[in-house]
């Protein structure tokens, strides 16, 4: 078989630029650290680390969402616990209340106080989660759920329906209650005749307002008998908003419980993931020195080799 100089020429050259090659691709998974660069370095790997990759991704929104919720829950227990001790303190002046040896101007006073806390209540009612949203509003979060008319009637005007979130593929829940549900729903307390008390918070607080109104210092028995029905239909549709609220936080916190725990798994989820990444996508240092050594070597003798045939020609050849 007969070959030509520049047969011999282009065989070590190609040699030469097919290692050169290879030894530069193992320059750049040494430079990244990965060993799949292109999908066509391992076809298998490549699909394995997208779907572990697109499964992380899931993860991560998912994670994004439960931290978002739980902030909102949060701010949510920590208005209702507010609320909670509001009530406590009209409780406390309605006890107070009922004592019939004070005069009509102690009474009034205690009316006044009972105005000051109807309106923190209120204001608490039209409170704003952390992302400047009214957290009682429901889907119409963006204008205050409750309003006051002249008469200082107080009214809910937000959303029915509560703003849902997915917290794990299957689970979704409620970023907040609405404010019908905290603030005008009452625990199924009733009064001693199994009549239902009253569930709207402010309209029990008028009933107490209306009663230390009334003058009793003239003993009118009529007008007694007003002031202890107003106080006793007050105080009974108070408690029943002090349970309900009361038991609005323990639904809230078992959802922030299920959110951490949720949580939890998917932080170990996502260092799953980034282990099983790691092993498709990242290098073995060991080999990838090893080879990237051994081109290195592979091609400086194929270079010398091609330099010392230049200087050569076929009859000096055996």
């Amino acid at each position: 078989m007969r070959l030509s100089t520049n047969s011999m020429y282009q065989k070590n050259l190609n040699s030469i630029l097919n290692t050169n090659s290879k030894w530069q691709k193992s320059g750049l998974h040494l430079a990244t650290g990965k060993k799949i660069l292109s999908p066509s370095d391992d076809p298998m790997g490549a699909a394995k680390t997208l779907t572990i990759k697109q499964a992380q991704t899931r993860n991560n929104q998912l994670q994004a969402t439960r931290d978002s919720a739980d902030k909102s829950l949060s701010r949510q227990d920590t208005i209702l616990k507010e609320v909670n001790t509001v009530i406590q303190s009209i409780q406390e002046t309605l006890v107070y209340a009922a004592n019939e040896t004070l005069n009509d101007e102690n009474r009034l006073e205690l009316a006044n106080k009972l105005q000051g806390l109807k309106d923190q209540l209120f204001s608490l009612a039209n409170a704003k989660d952390t992302n400047g949203n009214y957290l009682f509003a429901g889907n119409k979060n963006d204008l205050p759920p409750f309003v006051i008319d002249q008469s200082g009637n107080v009214s809910y005007v937000g959303g029915n329906q509560s703003i849902t979130v997915l917290i794990d593929d299957s689970r979704e829940i409620s970023l907040s209650f609405t404010g019908v549900q905290a603030f005008m729903t009452g625990s199924n307390i009733k009064h001693p005749d199994g009549t239902p008390a009253e569930s709207n918070i402010f309209a029990s607080i008028d009933y107490a307002i209306e009663a230390l109104k009334i003058g009793i210092d003239d003993n009118n028995e009529t007008n007694i008998q007003q002031f202890r029905d107003g106080l006793s239909k007050a105080s009974y549709g108070i408690e029943n908003s002090f349970n309900n609220i009361s038991i609005l936080r323990a639904e809230g916190g078992s959802v922030l419980n299920e959110i951490e725990r949720l949580t939890n798994h998917g932080k170990t989820l996502d260092i799953d993931f980034e282990t099983q990444i790691s092993q498709l996508e990242d290098v073995d240092w060991y080999d990838a020195i090893s080879e990237y050594v051994m081109l290195q070597a592979n091609l400086q003798a194929a270079q010398y080799t091609f330099m010392n045939m230049q200087n050569m020609s076929l009859f000096q050849m055996k």
